[in-house]
C-alpha cells in the first residue's frame, strides 16, 4: 500500500513493538507510525534483537521516506538499531516512559500504594475508637498509636520520594531546555533521606539527557510516543478478543489486514490540535484521497515492482 499509494508523510517516526500469542508463544511485530497518524510499516519478527530491528529500519528506506526524526521509548534494542541505520537522525525518548523508568528506580508506586492503604486503615481505626470502652478502648488506642508511628515513618519516606519524582517530572515537562537545566541543577541538591536514590535519578538524566531534550531542539518533534502507543492499544483490543492465533502465518496475515483497515478507518475521537482529523482516515491525513476505494481491495492488491 505504501509503495503504490505514496502517502505524504511528515518524516517524524514513532517506533514501537507489539506482541500477540500464537499457541502460547510470543509473536512480535515492529511498528512504525508517522506524525500524520499513518502506519508506515508493520513487520513480524522472530524475536526482539538488534539485528531484527536493524532489518526493520532498513526496510523503511525502500519506501523512499526521508526520515527527519525518531521517537521511541527507552528500549535499548531500538536505540542501538537507530544509531546503526540512522546515525545522524535526531532521536527523542518518550518522556512518559522516562518518568515510568524513574518511578521504577525510586520504587515510587509501591510506596504510594502502601501509604494509601495505611491512611485508610488509620482512618477506620480512629473512627472506631469512640465505640470502644474500658480495657478495649485502651488496647485500641495503643494499637492505633503503634500503627500511626509506622505510618508516619512511611509517609516521611513517601514525601522524600515524591520530591524526587516531582523534580523529575518538572524537568521532563519543562518548556525549554534551559528551564530543564535549571530544574536539573535543583534536583542535584534536593534534601532526601535516600541520597542513593537521588544519585540514581541524576545519573539517569545525565545518561539520557540528549534524547530526552531533543524535542526542544527539533521543531515539530513530539516529546511522547503517543501515536504509536494509540496504535498499540487498538491492536491490543483485537488481540484480546482472539486470545491466541493458531499459527505464525495466520497472525501475520491478520495483523496485515488489520493495519490496512486501520489506515483507512476514519478517526472519531481526536482531540486538541488533531480534532480537525475527525472523519478522516490515516491515509487521508497523509495527503491521500480514497473516497471510492475499498480498503480490502487496496490491501489485497500487490504493489508494483516489488517483491515484498
Amino acid at each position: 500500500m505504501s509503495l503504490e499509494l505514496k502517502p505524504k508523510w511528515d518524516g517524524i517516526i514513532g517506533l514501537d513493538e507489539k506482541m500477540c500469542r500464537v499457541r502460547g508463544r510470543q509473536q512480535w511485530f515492529y511498528l512504525a507510525s508517522d506524525t500524520t497518524g499513518d502506519v508506515i510499516d508493520c513487520r513480524a519478527v522472530k524475536e526482539l534483537t538488534v539485528n531484527e530491528a536493524i532489518t526493520f529500519l532498513e526496510g523503511l528506506k525502500t519506501l523512499g521516506l526521508k526520515v527527519r526524526a525518531m521517537v521511541t521509548d527507552l528500549d535499548t534494542v531500538l536505540t542501538l538499531a537507530v544509531e546503526k541505520v540512522y546515525p545522524q537522525t535526531p532521536h527523542q525518548y518518550c518522556i512518559k516512559h522516562a518518568l515510568a523508568a524513574i518511578e521504577e528506580i525510586l520504587g515510587y508506586k509501591p510506596i504510594a500504594v502502601r501509604r494509601g492503604w495505611n491512611q485508610r486503615i488509620l482512618r477506620n481505626k480512629f473512627e472506631r475508637l469512640a465505640g470502644r470502652k474500658g480495657i478495649w478502648r485502651e488496647r485500641a488506642q495503643e494499637e492505633f498509636r503503634s500503627n500511626w508511628e509506622a505510618a508516619r515513618q512511611l509517609s516521611q519516606h513517601y514525601r522524600s520520594l515524591h520530591r524526587l519524582w516531582e523534580a523529575a517530572r518538572t524537568i521532563l515537562t519543562a518548556q525549554t531546555e534551559q528551564e530543564a537545566q535549571t530544574f536539573f541543577r535543583s534536583l542535584r541538591h534536593i534534601q532526601t533521606d535516600r541520597d542513593d536514590q537521588r544519585k540514581k535519578v541524576v545519573a539517569f538524566f545525565r545518561r539520557h539527557w540528549d534524547r530526552l531534550m531533543m524535542h526542544h531542539r527539533v521543531r515539530g518533534l513530539p516529546r511522547t510516543n503517543n501515536l504509536a502507543e494509540n496504535l498499540n492499544k487498538q491492536l491490543e483490543r483485537r488481540f484480546k478478543t482472539i486470545e491466541s492465533f493458531q499459527s505464525p502465518s495466520s497472525a501475520k496475515n491478520y495483523v496485515n489486514l488489520l493495519i490496512a483497515y486501520l489506515r483507512q478507518k476514519p478517526y472519531t475521537d481526536c482531540r486538541g490540535r488533531r480534532k480537525y482529523l475527525n472523519g478522516k482516515s490515516r491515509l487521508e491525513a497523509a495527503g491521500l484521497s480514497l473516497p471510492s476505494l475499498d480498503w480490502l481491495v487496496i490491501a489485497l492488491k500487490p504493489p508494483k515492482n516489488s517483491n515484498r
